[in-house]
């Protein structure tokens, strides 16, 4: 009887030391801009989400998250300016690190597409 072949090595699926994180395969969420937060604060089921496409040692990128209230370029982004929006990420970031995954945060400013009139038209002279 002969040996049978070692299964092919599939890259992708292969272990990737990332500075000071082991993961356990090198498939990556990636940011996905969602515009589901309200008030700029992610919401629970932002939980729900993360944590359904975690894996043990995966790296999650979360959604553009805003610096600021004048970075804001969007409706419903998520933020992580004021301790509202930090608490809020807190679940979220447990979530993903109890299932045994690695969570960044992609912080933004949107740049020129910013432009406080879209959100704050209280303050534009009439």
């Amino acid at each position: 009887m002969s040996a049978q072949p070692a299964p092919p090595t599939i890259p992708l699926l292969t272990p990737y030391k990332l500075g000071n994180f082991d993961l356990s395969h090198r498939i990556v969420l990636a940011p996905l801009t969602r515009q589901r937060s309200y008030n700029n604060v992610p919401q629970p089921h932002a939980v729900l989400y993360y944590s359904q496409r975690t894996s043990k040692g995966g790296l999650l990128i979360a959604e553009a998250v805003e610096v600021s209230d004048t970075a804001r370029g969007y409706a419903d982004m998520p933020g992580i300016w004021t301790r509202e929006q930090v608490e809020a990420w807190k679940p979220v970031v447990d979530a993903v690190h109890t299932k045994g995954g690695v969570f960044f945060c992609q912080i933004w400013h949107a740049g020129r597409v910013s432009n406080s009139g879209a959100f704050l038209p209280a303050l534009h002279l009439q």
